[in-house]
């Protein structure tokens, strides 16, 4: 920018933070033999909208508020294994990958939350929009909060002679 104030440049932003830079939100690790209603009640117990399902510590499945309101709506007994209505094989992101490609992957697939997993592909947590939109905000303060409103900005009345 010409006028002196500083640019914030987001896809650089996005480009060199990865993943593990993030605070991970923890969400209720359940097995596939686990319940609906076990799985509702899980992510009740910790106010968030997804849990996600292990078996011998690898990521098979993720299921989400909306899974549970989609199945509530189609009278699906909560009493059946969450296996049955999980989201199978869920895209992945890593520690190492970049929050550029979080965004991009949430966008091309209308996803809210990504699980993050480590070498082992063991689940570590989630990566979701609001972490995201959190860090970004963090860092524009500066040309977000300190830019005067078109208001002040204009001239109100002849000064001078």
């Amino acid at each position: 920018m010409s006028d002196g104030s500083v640019e914030f440049d987001l896809r650089r932003l996005l480009s060199e933070t990865h993943v593990s830079e993030l605070t991970l939100t923890v969400v209720p690790l359940l097995s596939p033999d686990q319940t609906l209603e076990a799985a509702a009640a899980a992510m009740r117990e910790v106010s968030h909208g997804s849990a996600l399902i292990c078996q011998d510590d690898q990521l098979v499945g993720i299921i989400t508020e909306r899974d549970l309101l989609r199945l509530v709506s189609k009278r699906t007994s909560f009493d059946s294994p969450v296996s049955e209505s999980m989201t199978s094989n869920p895209k992945t992101l890593s520690s190492d990958d970049a929050l550029l490609d979080a965004v991009r992957l949430m966008d091309g697939g209308g996803y809210r939350r990504l699980p993050v997993v480590g070498g082992d592909a063991c689940a570590v947590g989630i990566v979701d929009v609001k972490t995201i939109m959190t860090y970004v905000v963090e860092h524009v303060p500066a040309t977000v909060y300190n830019q005067a409103s078109h208001a002040l900005l204009s001239v109100r009345r002849a000064e001078g002679a």
